[in-house]
């Protein structure tokens, strides 16, 4: 059987379902754009795969149908089957990321369920896709800071007391001899005796806004979740490859968010499949203690208890942190580190390892 009888098949299998199932009809959302995905050419066989918007929840066809609701869901049934026309030809030329985006649009105006028996097809060397329904958010809140993750900041928070004897630890991170500067770090500590309590998991936001990810770097403790909450009038597909966690969200418009957790300890770089210029970075963090850089490099802990420690240092621009043995003595130290600077530069690539940029 081709590509083309299965999209025929899974377009006949969806004239069947429900009017309970399909997008709501005649709703006044804005539509949000769909870029091409960054890096990849327009398919095969014509058309621009930023033309057609998916349509799926509450929006109406671009042309009023005749015959009422039958008429408008049978216009959705159409620009799916054009989507998925699409689709098809674009991974018979080996454009794996477009098919992929044209496939999930007609999964909007269909649903997934419809749909199923091709997923496969088009998201096979693609990392796990995160499905379900997504998740409201108040729309009107702030933007995130720049940076976040601080085990101290989190315990004052949560009222926990400081060592009644302490020390405190500031230095600079640098690489070769100068401060890490334009770029964030992450600096934990562990006693050496390898015993501590595990922290509380912690539910933060990552938020995309402006066509960015903010915070850009956020450090958490394993076992937390983090929303993606979409902030733009456009969609945007949250992805990692990373081995630490590797995920894909899908599409999803403004106002909605998905939610992943995290259980294993490791940095995670984040991607958007729409935009080749949107990156950021997760650090899952087992450690008792640690805190992000600025972007001069300086880190700060405040309240150390007194003892010896493993020191681990990463760097954006590092692929693996440095470690080194420390010693908090009561009162201030001070450490400088150096890391290296070998991280892959410019655009990651697709979620399918396609390369972007």
């Amino acid at each position: 059987m081709t590509a083309r009888d299965l999209l025929l098949g899974a377009l006949a299998a969806a004239t069947l379902v429900t009017a309970s199932t399909l997008p709501a009809c005649g709703g006044g959302d804005k539509k949000p754009t769909s870029p091409t995905p960054s890096g990849d050419k327009k398919p095969a066989g014509g058309g621009d795969p930023a033309t057609p918007t998916p349509t799926g929840g509450g929006d109406s066809p671009k042309t009023p149908a005749a015959g009422g609701a039958v008429g408008e869901r049978a216009a959705l049934i159409r620009e799916a089957a054009d989507q998925l026309d699409k689709a098809g030809r674009a991974l018979a030329s080996g454009q794996k990321s477009v098919a992929e985006y044209l496939f999930s649009s007609a999964e909007l105006v269909l649903g997934p369920e419809a749909l199923g028996s091709l997923a496969p097809m088009f998201r096979e060397g693609a990392p796990p896709r995160i499905g379900g329904a997504t998740v409201k958010f108040d729309p009107n809140e702030g933007p995130q800071p720049k940076v976040f993750g601080s085990s101290e900041a989190e315990d004052e928070k949560d009222k926990v007391p400081p060592p009644k004897v302490e020390g405190s630890l500031t230095g600079v991170v640098q690489i070769d001899g100068k401060p890490l500067v334009g770029a964030y770090g992450l600096v934990t500590l562990e006693p050496a005796g390898g015993k501590w309590k595990a922290r509380t998991p912690k539910h933060v936001v990552m938020e995309q806004r402006g066509r960015e990810f903010s915070p850009h770097l956020i450090a958490i403790s394993t076992g937390s979740t983090v929303s993606f909450p979409n902030f733009d009038n456009v969609f945007h597909n949250v992805f990692s490859t990373s081995p630490t966690g590797a995920f894909d969200l899908g599409l999803y418009k403004s106002g909605e968010a998905r939610e992943y957790v995290f259980p294993k300890e490791g940095i995670v770089r984040l991607g958007c499949n729409l935009h080749a210029n949107m990156s950021a970075y997760i650090a899952i963090v087992a450690a008792p203690a640690y805190v992000v850089t600025d972007d001069s490099g300086h880190y700060a802990f405040k309240h150390l208890e007194p003892g010896k420690y493993k020191m681990k240092v990463w760097s954006e621009r590092s692929k693996a942190p440095v470690a080194q043995d420390v010693t908090i003595k009561q009162g201030k130290n001070q450490v400088d580190v150096g890391v290296s600077a070998d991280a892959p530069t410019g655009p990651q690539p697709d979620k399918f390892g396609g390369k972007r940029g």
